[in-house]
């Protein structure tokens, strides 16, 4: 039976990536446009091809020194040639899993901004909706079946060794790392890009935005792809596999029946098909945005009512017609509606037909200071519902997997705590949530796509109504953008929690007697894990001051690389005569080199502070103060990244608004209220595009370090007796009670 179901993912993920495939080229096969089109095409797609290449030899030296110490810490923890070899598999294959979904989709995105214009010049709205979202789909279903597969085909091939959820564990962890780097790679250089370009373009210049007299309006249409497009993918990828490899270890660990590890991968599938059914949605005719944003949530309910109804069926399948079979099916649905209920929340904060950036727009009227404390402000309360929600999900699916999934369990004669299935109750809401990767991939990736048409069109001189049909196009794609890393950012959050729980029960049962019970060491963890704990405590502030640290290093990095480009773009205006009269061309492959040549030379500080940081502390500290860290990081990291993501994309929308003279009084564009409002923009534009999106990786990649060094950290502390953490409760009263007996003796 079990390699029968198993049949079920591999030949899913297959149908993925062949839909995939089909899509790429029917997208190739469309119109590309004029020759001056497919000149500002090309040089979008080999400035992007460029950096990711340069990116990828220069993450790989490092990823095979890291691959080397993830060997080397599987030795120590587990002393067998076999799980090093494995986890390094599960490693590379991770990473390149990563790195593969990123390259794939962007290849197709920046060789579909001109098809979707000239489709807008051609026929209009609707065609430039079909082949701008069949582009987006590309990505989507690739994303998600390459992440299926490699997981489906390693789980298959280890189940010949016990440890098989400890070996699977470093795939994590490769993809972890991998979306950590291009996150932060991609984000410096595409918002230097933009800063740059805006800074001399639009603000000292005075030219309008994608105007081709600016030498840096092509490194700026790289960006969005090698951001928003590789970035956004390798992200939500890592976080798809985080969440089933980490879902499918608590299986493991807990010593669950095998279906509850068979179930993550059913449920995934059974999304994926879904999400194909939904984008069959995005068809004919649209009128307007209200129109397009129409066919885009239908495609998204869809997706989400087949794959709830194949996840119902998946789990009749595995457990019966059982009330445990029913609380599985409804812990999931709580997380695909998390999903829903975290896009529409981020698209209330950044979409220009709602009042908060309606608000934002007004207060441009008076400077941008006030633009830039109204955007601020907004982006603190964005973080509100989306933490609420969360924290609802996670309380009624523990409460189902406490209350029904564990008695089911235990009438199959296997031990295992309302705890223990409370746990796992979370981690199926997570892959409920991570499961409709493939249909909001599909929304996010169709933003840059039109985002890049909607500046083609300027810059190739298409006529007023093809530009009116992109601009509707970009504005609904800079929200689709901007919900998507709100669900990127509630993905981070619950996939880093059930790796968290993971690494603790890992530690504690390392530290106790050979064949003690699940329910034993479960009760160790939480009593060794109080926050009364000061290691756990100061472990908590480390993870605070890495979060800090991290998000200080990016933002700086955006300002220095963008400065370098200004300068670039200053000295072409001065030293190329013509270039403002359009009778000289500019030097776009020098702006794209100096944006790249820095990007790579800032990102890879910040990225391994974020893996060194965590071994440091649990080999120095004790695994409870790593505890501490991994909290902090998600307690700080979480919420501070909706901030960030939010507050900038309202501060975007806020610069469009005016744009599209949606409230006459403002002015418009070239308007002292527009000028107030592309300050916010700019401020916004590293919040929501570097660091916002950028704490997602980090704080899965604390998550997923910890967990695969755990052995060799638990080993360690061992010999350095920090195994009870440096200040073991009975040290501190004991310490405690000494100093207030001296105190007394003083008095």
């Amino acid at each position: 039976m079990f390699a029968y179901i198993l049949l079920i993912p591999l030949v899913v993920s297959v149908i993925g990536l062949v839909y995939g495939g089909w899509s790429a080229a029917w997208v190739l096969r469309q119109d590309p446009g004029t020759d001056k089109m497919r000149e500002i095409s090309g040089l979008i797609a080999e400035g992007a091809r460029a950096f990711l290449a340069r990116e990828y030899r220069t993450i790989f030296p490092v990823g095979v020194v890291l691959a080397a110490l993830v060997g080397a810490a599987y030795y120590i923890g587990f002393h067998s040639g076999l799980m090093v070899a494995l986890a390094i598999v599960s490693f590379a294959l991770g990473a390149l899993g990563s790195g593969l979904a990123g390259y794939i989709g962007m290849y197709v995105t920046t060789r579909s901004a001109s098809r979707t214009a000239q489709a807008a010049r051609r026929e209009g709205l609707g065609s430039a909706l079909k082949v701008s979202y069949r582009a987006g789909s590309v990505m989507g279903t690739m994303l998600a079946s390459i992440a299926l597969l490699i997981i489906s085909i390693l789980f298959m091939a280890y189940q010949a060794t016990p440890l098989w959820g400890e070996a699977l564990i470093p795939a994590a962890f490769g993809a972890s790392l991998m979306s950590l780097f291009i996150r932060v790679a991609g984000g410096i250089y595409t918002k230097a890009a933009d800063w740059g370009a805006d800074i001399v373009g639009k603000i000292e210049a005075g030219i309008p935005e994608d105007d081709p007299r600016n030498p840096g309006v092509i490194a700026d249409n790289v960006g969005d792809n090698v951001g928003d497009c590789a970035g956004m993918a390798s992200d939500v990828y890592e976080s798809l596999v985080v969440v089933l490899t980490g879902a499918m270890f608590l299986a493991a660990v807990f010593k669950m029946p095998l279906g509850f590890a068979e179930f993550p991968l059913l449920a995934v599938s059974s999304a994926l098909i879904g999400g194909l059914v939904g984008m069959q949605v995005v068809r004919g005719r649209a009128e307007g945005s209200e129109g397009v944003m129409g066919k885009l949530n239908a495609s998204l309910y869809v997706a989400t009512a087949v794959s709830i109804v194949l996840v119902a069926l998946v789990s009749v399948f595995l457990f019966g017609a059982t009330m445990a079979a029913a609380a599985i099916v409804v812990s999931d649905f709580l997380g695909m509606i998390t999903a829903i209920a975290v896009l529409h929340f981020t698209e209330y904060y950044t979409h220009y037909t709602h009042a908060p950036v309606k608000n934002i727009a007004k207060q441009s009227t008076v400077n941008a200071g006030s633009v830039i404390v109204a955007g601020y402000s907004y982006g603190l309360a964005s973080a509100v519902p989306v933490l609420l929600v969360v924290a609802l999900v996670l309380g009624l699916s523990f409460a189902l997997g406490y209350s029904i999934i564990t008695p089911g369990i235990t009438a199959s004669d296997i031990a295992i705590t309302p705890e223990m299935g409370g746990i796992f109750g979370t981690a199926i809401a997570s892959i409920g949530l991570l499961s409709m990767s493939g249909i909001v991939i599909t929304m996010d990736s169709f933003g840059p796509v039109s985002d890049n048409a909607s500046g083609l069109a300027e810059m190739a001189g298409l006529p007023p109504e093809v530009r009116e049909s992109t601009d509707i196009l970009d504005a609904i794609g800079n929200t689709t953008k901007a919900t998507t890393k709100g669900y990127a950012i509630a993905s981070a959050g619950l996939a880093a929690l059930v790796l968290f729980i993971g690494f603790v029960y890992e530690a504690v049962e390392r530290l106790m007697p050979l064949n003690v019970s699940a329910s034993s060491i479960i009760e160790r963890a939480f009593s060794m894990t109080s926050v009364l704990e000061p290691d756990l405590l100061m472990g908590a502030f480390i993870g605070v001051v890495l979060v800090y640290v991290f998000s200080s290093r990016t933002l700086m990095s955006v300002s220095r690389t963008a400065m370098e480009l200004v300068e670039e773009i200053r000295r072409q205006f001065r030293e190329i005569p013509g270039i403002l009269e359009g009778k000289s061309k500019p030097d776009y492959s020098r702006a794209v080199d100096i944006v790249t040549r820095h990007a790579l030379g800032e990102f890879m500080f910040p990225g391994l502070l974020a893996v060194a940081l965590p071994i440091i502390v649990g080999l120095l500290l004790g695994w409870i103060a790593l505890v501490g860290l991994i909290l902090g990081t998600i307690i700080v990291g979480f919420p501070r990244a909706l901030l960030m993501s939010n507050g900038g994309g309202a501060w975007d929308n806020a610069k469009k608004y005016i744009e599209a003279n949606g409230d006459p009084s403002l002015g418009g564009k070239g308007s002292p209220a527009h000028k107030n409002a592309i300050v916010g923009d700019m401020v916004g534009d590293p919040f929501k595009d570097t660091t916002g999106p950028s704490l997602n990786p980090l704080i899965k990649v604390v998550n997923t370090v910890s967990v695969v060094f755990a052995a060799a950290i638990v080993a360690v502390d061992s010999v350095l007796h920090t195994s009870l953490g440096l200040f073991p409760m009975s040290a501190v009263i004991a310490m405690s009670s000494w100093i207030i007996h001296a105190l007394l003796a003083l008095l």
